[in-house]
């Protein structure tokens, strides 16, 4: 049996509870309550929150969720998970509704004189597909992978303007004023790869394949060496 399908996305199949945490908005308001975050699709979390204000549930517990938008909100928090709004244009990913609003609510990864976030491409808007329901559901299947994998490290340093993709970047320059941590970091002491030259092709793509199969751990040490990098640079900028 072959099958057409033209599809939109919604959040609704992601939802995992509602969690303690707060909000501010754009006017400096402070809401307190329960947010949901949608760690089956960390991507929404980047457009909008829902939150029950918890002073409204003290007077009728069946208070519903508001809906706020990235446009509405400065940042939020749940847990000890915080989230920034970061302006950050995604080239390879245009879509209609990129082109609103390039502000995402990223959750933060580093604080200090580097900045980290990270950031994950969204779903298309709208998408046609043919084949069977197997076929389909196998599709599906690798394309939410590829958005869990594909996400980037967005970083920026001191009052630089445009954010970067660190694993697109020379990280080398941003530890040079401390050389304990840019040291650590060519030696691989983040547990990260050593910095060795790559001489020839076939090297080259050898390490980028590296990148890619390891992209967890890679990722876990570039935070690891930023927020090392800003606790030894406390106070300065």
């Amino acid at each position: 049996m072959v099958i057409l399908l033209v599809f939109t996305f919604s959040a609704s199949k992601a939802q995992n509870g509602y969690q303690p945490g707060y909000a501010i908005l754009n006017d400096g308001t402070r809401i307190s309550g329960s947010i949901i975050l949608y760690d089956d699709a960390p991507w929404h979390n980047q457009r909008f929150i829902f939150l029950k204000d918890s002073a409204q549930l003290a007077v009728n517990p069946k208070t519903k969720a508001k809906k706020y938008k990235a446009d509405d909100l400065k940042f939020y928090q749940v847990g000890t998970r915080a989230f920034d709004k970061v302006h950050f244009v995604d080239l390879e990913n245009l879509q209609l509704k990129s082109l609103g609003t390039n502000d995402h609510m990223l959750e933060r990864l580093a604080t200090g004189r580097i900045k980290a976030h990270r950031f994950y491409s969204y779903e298309a808007d709208t998408e046609g597909f043919a084949g069977t329901e197997e076929e389909f559901i196998e599709w599906k299947k690798k394309r939410t992978n590829a958005l869990f994998t594909g996400f980037k490290i967005l970083i920026t340093k001191d009052n630089e303007g445009k954010a970067k993709n660190a694993f697109d970047t020379d990280l080398q320059p941003y530890f040079e004023d401390t050389p304990e941590v840019l040291a650590k970091y060519k030696g691989g002491g983040y547990g990260n790869e050593p910095i060795v030259v790559k001489k020839g092709l076939a090297a080259k793509m050898m390490a980028m394949a590296k990148k890619a199969a390891f992209k967890p751990q890679l990722a876990e040490a570039y935070v690891n060496a930023f927020n090392d990098y800003n606790d030894k640079n406390k106070g300065k900028n």
